[in-house]
């Protein structure tokens, strides 16, 4: 049977409509009590590969509230800048370019129920100094960064109020998240949850892709990406190209 291009047309037109609605109502108003910060406290980084999303976090400010997320923080070597991101405990912990990853990829996106790890390092410099990759600066009300704290601290596998470490064949350091990973949850929403606790507006049904999640804080937010200070050939510190 074959299909017009009239009907056709009309099936995409009808298609991008109903998608345009589920943006509209599925986006995530910011709180204005939080952000943006009436006098900036504390300043997070997003760090983008293009593909996978980070959050960098002072590891000062992560280690005078102390609690879970401190203790995960250890990982972090003592370094002055944490490193959090969340992604699938299959996809996001393996290395390397393969059929059976790339079959593995498809798994973590369809397979509903998918377990979930999070990643934690750190590094020595300001994350726009440190990565070449796209950082976004965010900077935060003292009670936004709190709240921010609180749901990461969710995502968090605890037992004895310490996270619960991931035994895994990658040597980085990994935990245990109670989370669930797929395609309408991917490392891009979980770092918009967190931003969205901090009082950031943000909009899931477009933000599961890293450069429409870092349009959406752009336009909504009005949050853009720092200028790099360290040319390529600095740059000491690259942002691991894991998939989320």
């Amino acid at each position: 049977m074959k299909v017009s291009k009239r009907i056709l047309t009309k099936a995409l037109f009808v298609a991008f409509g109903l998608w345009l609605v589920a943006v509209v109502i599925t986006a995530r108003p910011g709180n204005p009590a939080l952000f943006p910060a009436a006098q900036g406290e504390v300043t997070v980084y997003i760090v983008s590969n293009g593909f996978h999303t980070d959050l960098a976090l002072p590891a000062a400010a992560v280690n005078a509230r102390g609690g879970l997320l401190a203790k995960a923080g250890e990982a972090a070597g003592g370094q002055p800048w944490q490193v959090f991101g969340w992604g699938d405990a299959g996809f996001y912990t393996a290395k390397g370019v393969s059929a059976a990853r790339a079959v593995d990829g498809l798994r973590a996106l369809f397979k509903p129920g998918n377990p979930s790890v999070i990643r934690v390092f750190g590094v020595s410099r300001r994350p726009d100094q440190a990565f070449e990759a796209e950082v976004i600066p965010v900077v935060l009300s003292r009670a936004g960064f709190e709240a921010m704290a609180r749901r990461m601290e969710a995502s968090f596998l605890h037992k004895d109020g310490q996270p619960v470490r991931a035994v895994l064949p990658n040597p980085d350091a990994f935990f245990k998240s109670p989370e669930h990973f797929s395609i309408l949850r991917m490392c891009n929403h979980w770092t918009g949850d967190q931003l969205n606790a901090a009082g950031v507006p943000t909009t899931p049904m477009i933000d599961g892709l890293a450069p429409a999640f870092a349009l959406d804080l752009r336009l909504r937010a009005g949050l853009k990406a720092a200028k790099p200070e360290v040319s390529k050939v600095e740059v000491t510190e690259k942002i691991p190209h894991k998939a989320g």
